[in-house]
């Protein structure tokens, strides 16, 4: 059976990256294995429940198991790392390249260089990833990061850039800049990525899965999940595994494009 691992700094990271393919390779028979770094303890909450760090992160997976549950994922594992200071974090780097050498996984999907919208926990998991594949001796995993439409988050980073340092690093010009190498057509499983989205309610005011992010993000989520190939990976293979997660799900068939943002 093969495997996918997705590398998620926060429970709700998922969601939004690439619930659709992991659907998909769930209902094609893949073992999928989503790991989080951190409980997501420090974020705002939205459902007008009780707060502190305590009492939220552990909503938060609850939540995670819930979104798991939908996706077909039938492994979750949180390391409880501290919720918005991954950069430096000693164990992150560890954990990562233990994660890879003892799972053995097919596919890896992680958020990219950019972290979507620059978060820093984002960009340091991205940088864990990378260099645990890198260190990888024998045969490496497909390794795929989730790209973004260009300036897609710009609005979501404006709202994060007190995070990013000054001057902010990443820059606003790197949200989004880099093409991405293969999609996933996934319009036929809007529904269940917005139900996935929603999992995650005390980050959604309202519950709306759309108030994720601000006016019209979500939305352009919802037709093509989009990925950027590691240094080093062959395009063929990542899109053969693609295509044939798509061709074997009993799903509506999904398209695997190979193309690039214009």
């Amino acid at each position: 059976m093969p495997t996918l691992l997705a590398l998620i700094p926060h429970p709700d990271d998922e969601s939004y990256s690439f619930a659709g393919t992991i659907i998909l390779a769930a209902r094609a028979g893949w073992r999928c294995l989503v790991v989080c770094a951190t409980s997501g303890e420090m974020g705002k909450r939205h459902d007008g429940g009780p707060t502190g760090t305590i009492v939220l992160g552990e909503v938060r997976e609850a939540e995670l198991r819930a979104s798991c549950s939908l996706l077909g994922a039938s492994e979750r594992v949180c390391w409880r790392l501290p919720d918005g200071r991954l950069r430096g974090e000693p164990a992150g780097p560890r954990l990562t390249a233990e994660l890879l050498r003892s799972e053995h996984p097919d596919l890896v999907l992680s958020l990219g260089a950019d972290g979507a919208y620059g978060h820093p926990d984002h960009v340091a998991v991205y940088r864990w990833a990378l260099a645990a594949w890198e260190a990888l001796t024998g045969p490496r995993p497909v390794l795929l990061f989730a790209a973004f439409p260009r300036g897609l988050f710009l609005p979501q980073y404006e709202k994060c850039r007190g995070m990013m340092g000054d001057p902010p690093d990443p820059p606003p010009a790197a949200i989004g800049a880099a093409p991405h190498d293969l999609g996933v057509d996934i319009t036929a499983l809007r529904a269940q990525k917005l139900a996935v989205i929603a999992a995650h309610r005390t980050q959604l005011p309202g519950g709306d899965p759309f108030a994720l992010f601000p006016l019209g993000i979500v939305e352009r989520l919802l037709d093509c999940e989009r990925f950027a190939l590691a240094p080093g990976v062959d395009r063929d293979a990542g899109a053969a595994l693609l295509a044939g997660i798509a061709a074997t799900s009993p799903a509506e068939p999904a398209e695997v494009a190979e193309r690039q943002d214009r």
